[in-house]
């Protein structure tokens, strides 16, 4: 996992969303980020995100390992806790937190990239845009059954392999929950920390239990005060609660390596 430093000509790249969970094409979008330019790659969690309120598991704690374990294998990658939702809000912190003369370009898939131009999650769509214009430019990776949009910004395509398109957090949800294979959906260390968590299994009861641990873990200040807490629950299973290094809180969002 790499560190919040920009390299001199070159964009940091913000990859955001629930990561509930890392999926591959979460995956192959940092990837294909990097490899257009972009490092450092900056995965940003929002502990809910627009349009899914609804959705209870996972824990944000044990989403939040998850990016972690996958960006420890990527030098280039780092992890990010965002407090605000809005992509443009975490752009914005983003470049404030690296300095206003930094690049910044927003990875995203085109069904998020859709929701830019929604009115219903902006006080004044307009001026939203605008913000964006200024913090951000958008690469934009097509994703099955969500045709580009059109955008009032500047936006250049993404290319990703022929797979990734209809890899889905949704489905990885819904695969663990039946008891199926994961590794196709998710990258390795993920899917195996899934079946450990239990957190998509029918019966929440498990679950639940761990859940509540982590709820008290948030409630030390883990995630801002503790560089890094491992619990050890009554089943053995391991609660990883990943926390700054030397970060930093901005007005919209806390940002660490």
């Amino acid at each position: 996992m790499g560190a919040l430093i920009p390299r001199d000509g070159q964009p940091a790249g913000l990859l955001a969303g629930s990561f509930n969970p890392l999926t591959r094409a979460h995956a192959a979008i940092a990837v294909a980020g990097h490899r257009a330019g972009c490092d450092p790659v900056v995965l940003s969690m929002a502990p809910v995100s627009l349009a899914k309120e609804g959705v209870e598991r996972a824990h944000p704690l044990d989403r939040l390992d998850w990016v972690c374990r996958w960006a420890r294998r990527h030098s280039w990658a780092v992890v990010a806790l965002a407090s605000h939702p809005l992509l443009v809000d975490q752009a914005e912190a983003l470049r404030e937190r690296l300095g206003t003369r930094a690049q910044v370009a927003l990875l995203l898939g085109s069904d998020k990239a859709a929701q830019l131009v929604e009115p219903h999650w902006y006080e004044d769509l307009d001026a939203a845009l605008e913000r964006l214009g200024q913090a951000a430019s958008l690469l934009v990776a097509e994703r099955a059954g969500y045709p580009p949009a059109e955008l009032p910004l500047a936006v250049t395509a993404l290319r990703l392999p022929a797979w990734a398109p209809e890899r889905s957090s949704t489905e990885a949800r819904s695969a663990a929950a039946a008891g199926q294979p994961l590794d196709h959906l998710v990258p390795a260390a993920v899917a195996a920390a899934i079946r450990r968590s239990a957190a998509y299994d029918p019966d929440p009861s498990a679950y639940q239990t761990r859940a509540a641990a982590l709820d008290a873990l948030v409630g030390q200040g883990v995630t801002q005060d503790v560089a890094q807490n491992v619990l050890e629950d009554a089943g053995g299973k391991q609660l990883a609660a990943p926390a700054p290094s030397g970060g930093a809180k901005t007005a919209r969002g806390a940002w660490w390596s």
